[in-house]
């Protein structure tokens, strides 16, 4: 099989408005998606009774046109969206950590950064629902490195969250988080790129998606460019900054 791959950065397609524009060479990468994980957590409605899902996602990783897995050596992309369907009184600060298979690290750099998106709900100061680049964000910011947690690298809140680095979440809430990944040695599937979501104390979930990764030589050309997209984008109703 040969390939040629972009020796250039990965970028965001259609993003925040003026920010970014597609070059005609760039290449957009679709993802590959693992299961949906309908409930991480349970909680009350506030002033309700009953249980309810607390949080909700999935985990994906990029593939290259059309549908071809990168090869070992070839950074790509692992993806996670969460949304906040539950509606606790005090909401949610969520803990995050990637969980990834051996001979798979992160590969961060300026040219393939970590992006971290919220899509926020109508307030006082937006009327639609509003994209939020959180590497922007005074009280969150984009982690770049991660600190190694118990069970994974911990995906914290550079700028301090909730409190400790955590992600505050309140119901109709969505967060998403790309990062960038390199394996070493051949990935057949048996194991997953993992995030583990844990909203509470006693509860936490597992979104992920079996890692797919060719051991293919490819000689690259430096011809195109390789945009990312946000799922947070195609979420109805339309978001204003996407």
């Amino acid at each position: 099989m040969s390939r040629s791959r972009s020796a250039s950065a990965c970028f965001l397609v259609a993003l925040v408005a003026g920010s970014l524009s597609i070059r005609a060479e760039a290449i957009v990468l679709p993802w590959y998606y693992g299961p949906y994980e309908y409930q991480i957590g349970t909680d009350t409605p506030c002033t309700l009774s009953g249980t309810e899902p607390r949080l909700n996602g999935y985990a994906g990783q990029s593939l290259l046109p059309p549908n071809l897995t990168p090869a070992v050596g070839e950074i790509f992309y692992a993806k996670l969206l969460l949304g906040a369907p539950g509606n606790p009184c005090l909401g949610s600060a969520v803990d995050i950590q990637l969980i990834l298979p051996g001979g798979v690290t992160t590969a961060v750099s300026a040219a393939n950064p970590v992006f971290c998106f919220a899509r926020l709900k109508p307030n006082a100061q937006h009327a639609y629902y509003w994209l939020d680049n959180l590497a922007y964000d005074i009280d969150y910011g984009c982690p770049q490195s991660f600190p190694q947690g118990s069970y994974g690298l911990r995906i914290l809140a550079p700028n301090g969250g909730v409190g400790a680095g955590l992600w505050g979440m309140a119901n109709g809430l969505y967060l998403e988080f790309l990062v960038p990944l390199t394996a070493s040695v051949p990935q057949n599937g048996a194991s997953s790129i993992a995030f583990r979501v844990q909203p509470d104390l006693s509860e936490f979930g597992t979104p992920g998606v079996p890692a797919n990764v060719n051991s293919d030589v490819i000689f690259r050309t430096p011809f195109e460019d390789q945009g990312l997209t946000l799922d947070i984008c195609i979420i109805d109703p339309s978001t204003e900054g996407c």
